[in-house]
């Protein structure tokens, strides 16, 4: 059973229009059983992370079964075929299409490969459970944690990304450390990343774990 959300963050720093969009979403995947997540520089914005822009798409993850269910209920205007997309390092089941004026991405089955590190995305074991609910005004959806944007944001080398997360993740450690465990268990990073995870996050128990795994 998906555990419920541990909290709520208000939708007031979305622009209205996009606030709007991911309400139309919600409603038009809301007879489909399977989870989903609303990732990128949206789920960032509301967990108040600072950013450079607005948001100006939707960057929706699941896991490949619930992207194909989703896909068959498509949102707004479908604008292509579902399918296997392998761009540079990523890797993954995908579809786009465009709702209320927002361009929308459905990533199924998200895998990362590059310089020795995998890292795949699984959000019905893995993130849903450590997700935020963000409440919209008549429903409501799951935010992917930050701890899933700051690796995926190192791993693409990203720095204006993940400084700015790993600021925000600095002031409640206790919320984060539990899924970034999980999530560095179960995928495989190099020393370098790791290195550069415990330079962002001084937390001791933090540190004890990236130690431990480069002793494996």
């Amino acid at each position: 059973m998906l555990k419920e959300a541990i909290s709520s963050v208000l939708v007031d720093r979305l622009p209205h229009d996009l606030a709007v969009a991911l309400g139309s979403l919600t409603e038009s995947w809301s007879a489909v059983s399977v989870p989903w997540m609303l990732g990128g520089s949206c789920a960032l914005l509301v967990q108040e992370v600072e950013l450079d822009r607005l948001p100006r798409d939707i960057d929706i993850y699941a896991d490949i079964h619930a992207a194909k269910l989703l896909h068959a209920h498509s949102p707004g205007v479908s604008i292509d075929q579902q399918q296997v997309d392998r761009s540079g390092s990523y890797v993954s089941l995908l579809s786009h299409y465009e709702l209320e004026g927002f361009p929308v991405e459905l990533v199924g089955g998200f895998e990362v490969l590059c310089d020795g590190a995998l890292y795949r995305l699984e959000v019905e074991r893995l993130l849903w459970s450590a997700g935020i609910q963000l409440d919209l005004e008549n429903t409501s959806l799951r935010l992917m944690p930050l701890s899933h944007e700051l690796l995926f944001n190192l791993l693409r080398n990203r720095p204006d990304r993940y400084q700015a997360i790993a600021n925000v993740m600095k002031r409640d450690p206790q919320r984060h450390i539990g899924i970034l465990k999980q999530l560095l268990v179960s995928n495989i990073w190099n020393k370098e990343q790791l290195g550069k995870l415990g330079e962002l996050l001084p937390w001791p128990e933090l540190h004890s774990f990236i130690r431990m795994s480069n002793e494996i």
